[in-house]
């Protein structure tokens, strides 16, 4: 993080919601500037509590007017966050070798999608792409208790509008009561020129006992987003 800049009004004229937010600008040596908002909008971490995380790193934040932040995105245009153009490989060992920092974080989608078949419910949430894959967060809910105790995903395939088909594996897993919450891995790297995704999920339960799995299968089409600049 270069710097960071709080204003109290992110609007310019009556003719726009005028809230707080905080925005922070990111240079990064390889991809350039950008910076986003992050609104007060009363739903997630409040601008304010936000920049009290930086307080004590005084360099890097500073009050800023809704006008002069705007002003300084004109004077120096955003840069675009990018991936790699050609289709990529699989980084070994997988997934353990993808790493999922914020330095090789290259975009966020959010999906909230639902289906169920059954009484077998799976939510895809939010992909975060990065430069050597794709984390897919999800979550399994099923109202019969012997099926919660071995839930899984088996069987996911992940294929794009070019027709390439992209490596999984299960990295994160954490039961609560009826519910599962995890993560999955993808890899490569999603390229810039895919607009839409198909995940496929074959079946949720164990992988050590594939004839008491739920069978499926649960699909969900997925916009790929473009990253978004910070409007002049």
């Amino acid at each position: 993080m270069d710097r960071l800049h709080y204003a109290d009004d992110s609007a310019l004229d009556e003719s726009h919601d005028a809230v707080p937010a905080a925005f922070i600008e990111l240079v990064r040596a390889d991809q350039g500037r950008y910076g986003i908002y992050i609104p007060d909008d009363g739903k997630a971490f409040s601008h304010r509590a936000l920049i009290s995380l930086f307080r004590e790193c005084p360099h890097i934040w500073k009050h800023r007017s809704a006008e002069r932040i705007h002003q300084m995105a004109q004077d120096v245009p955003m840069a675009t966050p990018h991936q790699a153009d050609e289709w990529g490989e699989v980084v070994e060992p997988f997934p353990g070798a993808i790493i999922f920092s914020p330095g090789t974080l290259r975009g966020v989608v959010a999906i909230d999608q639902t289906d169920s078949v059954g009484d077998v419910t799976v939510s895809l949430t939010v992909l975060e792409r990065y430069s050597d894959g794709a984390r897919l967060r999800f979550m399994v809910q099923s109202g019969e208790a012997r099926k919660r105790k071995h839930m899984n995903l088996v069987g996911v395939q992940v294929t794009d509008d070019h027709g390439r088909s992209y490596r999984t594996a299960v990295i994160e897993m954490s039961h609560d009561g009826s519910r599962l919450e995890g993560a999955l891995a993808l890899a490569p790297a999603i390229p810039r020129d895919v607009a839409d995704l198909t995940i496929t999920v074959a079946a949720v339960g164990d992988h050590k006992k594939p004839a008491d799995a739920a069978e499926g299968p649960w699909s969900f089409p997925v916009q790929v987003s473009a990253p978004v600049n910070l409007p002049a």
